[in-house]
């Protein structure tokens, strides 16, 4: 059987360890998102369209600056750096806890150890060819850090369940599934940020979703005060 192969947090890991372990957890998750409302569909290449014309080399090169934009809350100037750009407006959306949108092993761990609050954000991103990409970025608020740190340990290994990113056929991008393998998170004390990307259209390198992944993290929080939709 043929090693298959995610990044994670900018790490390699194998997913097919030979018996179909991890394998069928992967497929259990894919089901499991689709069962669960979430969105179907994604790859690293998809549907009509061509090479995306921001390559891992420019993403690597200007992943600092973008960064820093990102930190400053200005996520349409780190789309940029990158040679991208938004072109719908993104989806925002307040929960008063994490339980109904979440599943799987990501699901129990809520349970045991529920957070106080979620901001889900959805993004599409083009390059100049008009290859499109989805970028979900969640902020989960727990009561401490140690409740944190217990969710992080779990939602960070691929194939445990995840939280669902926003429904993207609001933004006129149905069918498409978020598979967790373009994932970065960042913890601050006792909120965890976790951003995932996927191809809608086009071809982008495994490498330049990461780096979407990775940037999406660095946004700040909303505002506790911001009306929730």
């Amino acid at each position: 059987m043929a090693e298959r192969w995610i990044t994670k947090n900018g790490r390699r890991i194998r997913i097919d360890d030979g018996g179909g372990g991890k394998a069928v957890a992967a497929g259990l998750a894919a089901i499991m998102m689709v069962g669960s409302g979430g969105v179907a569909g994604g790859a690293a290449g998809v549907g009509a369209g061509e090479a995306s014309s921001v390559s891992a080399k420019t993403v690597n090169a200007r992943k600092g600056d973008a960064r820093r934009s990102a930190r400053k809350g200005n996520a349409d100037k780190a789309w940029r750096r990158l040679g991208m750009r938004q072109v719908r407006r993104s989806l925002d959306q307040r929960d008063a806890g994490c339980l109904r949108v979440t599943w799987g092993e990501v699901q129990r761990t809520v349970i045991r150890n529920p957070c106080t609050s979620l901001d889900r954000r959805l993004f599409a991103i083009a390059d100049r060819r008009g290859n499109t990409a989805l970028v979900s970025v969640a902020w989960a608020r727990f009561r401490n850090s140690g409740d944190r740190r217990r969710f992080q340990r779990v939602i960070d290994v691929y194939g445990t369940g995840d939280i669902k990113p926003l429904a993207a056929s609001k933004l006129g991008l149905a069918g498409i599934r978020f598979t967790g393998r373009y994932y970065h998170s960042i913890p601050r004390k006792a909120r965890l940020t976790v951003a995932e990307a996927e191809a809608v259209k086009g071809t982008f390198s495994p490498e330049v979703l990461d780096g979407f992944a990775e940037i999406a993290a660095e946004l700040p929080s909303p505002p506790n005060n911001r009306r929730r939709r």
